[in-house]
């Protein structure tokens, strides 16, 4: 298992700057959160490619800005809506591709917004088919305030989708829900876990950096190893959950232990 640091930690620093402060800390392998529509043009995620050579890493994931606009594109009324959304996620796929990341980070439905699960099962696979064209892995990350936010949903998705799923499990989102993180990535199954948030809590904050808190990491990797889980991870925290980025390279330094 490689653990690494997701760019976003530095938000809102350029995601260039932020990738190369993330790799600079020691960071085996990195996500990339773009944030804009310019840094998906061919010549900015060049810069960022670049930038992963010539630390000698890899970038892990793509975690696209648009993911608030993913119940408007994907989970509407209106289908030429949803193809467009297809068409803006390709570019997408072919960042992943240029960046030689496997992983896209997909939150999907509000709650707010409810689709039944049948139906976002089935508009969840037509993209997960699309990212496939381009041999990307489309991820649906357990979210708070998003329809895969809890247990239920995510096996209910399981069960209707007319292909294997794969998950991002993150231990923040899981907190924030109020369900049991071990519980989430039985629902996943953790052999379909492909990529992993990680941060630790405190009485307060749920959001820590890892090695701050309470939570059992070396258990924690034990118990999705034994389940089939060959997933690698990032440390995904926000830029108030930390004070310096030595904090963060700690962390990093304690993360990597815990996985022997």
């Amino acid at each position: 298992m490689e653990i690494g640091i997701s760019s976003s930690c530095y938000y809102p620093q350029n995601t260039l700057v932020s990738l190369e402060k993330a790799l600079a800390a020691g960071s085996p392998a990195a996500e990339v959160f773009l944030n804009t529509f310019r840094e998906l043009d061919p010549d900015y995620l060049a810069r960022l490619d670049a930038c992963a050579r010539q630390y000698g890493r890899r970038v892990l994931s793509v975690h696209p800005f648009t993911s608030a606009l993913e119940p408007f594109l994907f989970f509407s009324e209106y289908e030429n809506r949803f193809e467009d959304g297809l068409a803006l996620y390709r570019r997408y796929f072919e960042a992943c591709r240029l960046l030689g990341a496997s992983i896209l980070v997909f939150h999907g439905n509000m709650r707010a917004k409810a689709v039944s699960l049948q139906e976002y099962a089935r508009r969840l696979g037509r993209l997960v088919e699309e990212g496939e064209r381009f041999g990307i892995t489309v991820a649906q990350e357990n979210v708070d305030r998003c329809q895969s936010g809890d247990v239920a949903s995510i096996r209910a998705l399981r069960q209707y989708a007319d292909r294997p799923l794969h998950f991002v499990l993150d231990l923040k989102q899981c907190r924030r829900f109020g369900c049991d993180i071990r519980e989430m990535a039985e629902a996943m199954g953790p052999e379909n876990i492909c990529h992993l948030h990680l941060s630790d809590r405190t009485d307060q904050c749920l959001s820590a950096l890892p090695g701050r808190g309470d939570f059992d990491f070396r258990g924690f990797f034990r118990y999705l190893r034994e389940g089939g889980c060959t997933a690698n991870g990032v440390i995904e925290l926000y830029r108030g959950d930390f004070g310096s980025e030595e904090e963060l390279q700690d962390a990093l330094d304690y993360l990597k232990e815990q996985t022997i």
